[in-house]
């Protein structure tokens, strides 16, 4: 079985497809290459203190991913066939096309790419999954790490593998996973553990039912719930994380019993 794996450049994309390349399937690595891993500001003429906050909040989510992630990134992978490296704009310059084109493709999951055609997925023999980092319905879109943390609700950081559809973040549901919260964490450690703990899971499960997947049946999404724009997000929803609760929003839930909400998690494999 063939299986062609379409990830941004990332620490956690490279992390994830080195738990997935164990699996005893032929793999082809396609990397979109992605924005700055370490941002400039678009927020121009904001003050100080805000920009001071995005500046904190990027270096220590760059410090975080390649502390939780040092080791990847080296995929060394008998089963990886071939690495291609794409640009944004092959995505609709049909390059990616036509290199799904030319191989015969059993599987297709996406992560941290940007949004793929139908003329793409129609391409797939059987099944087209998206990793979306992210607990769906609750939390659709982008920043979907930073969100739950923000709202005080920082055990809803996790990831949703879904069927991939046009819709953002919205097809039917494979396999979700919940971060155990620890005190000691941040914004950025429960982002990372949301990866760490999905890819570890994700392919244990894979692994126990790889001659089984075409008898799944993924689970229907029964409420829209939210999706979380980039606009919505900006500096001074910082304020909150850094300045008010100085980066220890998970002992402030814990502490004060405000965990009691728990997300209830869909999988196939249970």
């Amino acid at each position: 079985m063939k299986i062609a794996i379409i990830t941004g450049d990332h620490p956690r994309h490279k992390y994830f497809v080195d738990y997935v390349s164990k699996l005893d399937l032929e793999v082809i690595w396609i990397i979109q290459e992605r924005e700055n891993f370490l941002p400039s500001s678009p927020f121009k003429n904001i003050d100080i203190k805000y920009s001071k906050l995005f500046k904190i909040h990027f270096d220590q989510r760059f410090e975080t991913e390649h502390k939780f992630f040092k080791d990847s990134g080296n995929v060394a992978s008998k089963n990886i066939n071939k690495v291609i490296k794409i640009k944004s704009e092959d995505l609709k310059n049909d390059k990616l096309l036509n290199l799904i084109k030319n191989e015969t493709i059993d599987i297709l999951i996406s992560y941290g790419c940007y949004k793929l055609d139908d003329k793409i997925l129609n391409l797939v023999k059987k099944f087209c999954w998206n990793v979306h980092g992210g607990l769906s319905p609750w939390y659709r879109g982008a920043a979907t790490h930073f969100w739950p943390t923000y709202m005080l609700e920082p055990q809803f950081t996790g990831m949703t593998l879904h069927e991939t559809t046009q819709n953002i973040d919205w097809g039917d549901i494979i396999h979700q996973t919940s971060i155990n919260l620890s005190k000691e964490d941040g914004v950025h450690d429960n982002a990372c553990r949301a990866v760490v703990e999905f890819s570890h899971d994700i392919y244990n499960k894979l692994k126990l039912n790889i001659d089984q997947l075409d008898k799944i049946k993924p689970i229907q999404n029964i409420t829209s719930g939210r999706i979380w724009t980039t606009s919505m997000w900006h500096p001074g929803h910082l304020e909150l994380i850094y300045n008010v609760y100085e980066n220890k929003v998970n002992k402030f839930c814990l502490e004060n019993n405000f965990c009691i909400r728990v997300p209830k998690l869909k999988s196939v494999f249970n």
